[in-house]
């Protein structure tokens, strides 16, 4: 689904990003991991075409990213943004309909009924039937991620990137925002890669993760593999204990005596 080959990045002549490998498999569910300033969202950008890339190759579906159009990529790629810029008062159901603007046959076309099913529809499974007239700046932090999350999934994208997608969430609203996304995975064989740093949400709901650290990926694997005193200590300085609940490990952070 994405591959990374040898990817590189700088920022002002300073390498950012050196020599990423990444496969990610149809139906994959993909945490990056790691401490802030690590690359994270920078690779989002780059991915995302938002930031070029100085050497390596990106390829979506077997294909490289430069040969995509713009409307081509838009159909392949879902992305819930950390913090959205949208600051206009539209209602929910119109920010949804710029969803299926990149499904037009033509730029002043109609969207059609069709359209407002998939999002009646999505709005059902996603309880936010009752907001569709409702002026998106007067939602919750929650609803209005799931309104991101819906229009997102409207284009019907083979793979959704989250940009810490539940940093502004309470529990029960991160649970049930990735839970959903989970489901998607494995009904829909849909990929997603989701930036978090909650380690336990990641356990609970990542198939693989990579830990990022300094621009370069130091490890990737399964989380049982992964999350373990030695290698949290590496990443995060974290002094921790690794307790394990259902075969899914969790992390217990510890303060450390001075």
């Amino acid at each position: 689904m994405l591959e990374l080959k040898n990817l590189h990045f700088s920022y002002k002549k300073e390498a950012f990003l050196k020599e990423l490998n990444l496969h990610l498999r149809n139906g994959e569910f993909l945490g990056i991991l790691g401490p802030n300033g690590s690359g994270k969202s920078t690779l989002f950008k780059i991915i995302l075409r938002h930031l070029p890339y100085e050497k390596g190759e990106i390829f979506i579906l077997r294909k490289n990213l430069k040969e995509y159009n713009i409307k081509e990529f838009s159909r392949l790629i879902g992305f819930v943004p950390q913090n959205s810029s949208l600051k206009t008062p539209l209602k929910v159901v119109d920010v949804l309909l710029m969803a299926k603007y990149a499904n037009l046959k033509y730029f002043f076309s109609n969207y059609t009924q069709k359209d407002l099913d998939e999002i009646k529809e999505l709005a059902g499974r996603l309880k936010l039937e009752k907001f569709l007239q409702r002026e998106i700046l007067t939602l919750s932090g929650g609803e209005f991620q799931k309104v991101l999350l819906a229009r997102a999934l409207l284009k019907n994208p083979k793979i959704l990137f989250l940009d810490e997608p539940t940093s502004s969430l309470d529990l029960n609203y991160a649970i049930e925002f990735l839970r959903f996304c989970e489901t998607l995975v494995k009904k829909r064989k849909i990929s997603v890669v989701a930036i978090l740093h909650d380690l336990n949400l990641a356990s609970l709901f990542c198939d693989s993760i990579l830990f990022l650290k300094e621009g370069q990926i130091r490890y990737q694997g399964k989380v049982n593999e992964l999350f373990t005193k030695e290698i949290l200590k590496e990443i995060y300085n974290l002094s921790c204990e690794v307790i394990y609940k259902d075969s899914k490990p969790y992390i217990l952070a510890l303060k450390e005596k001075k």
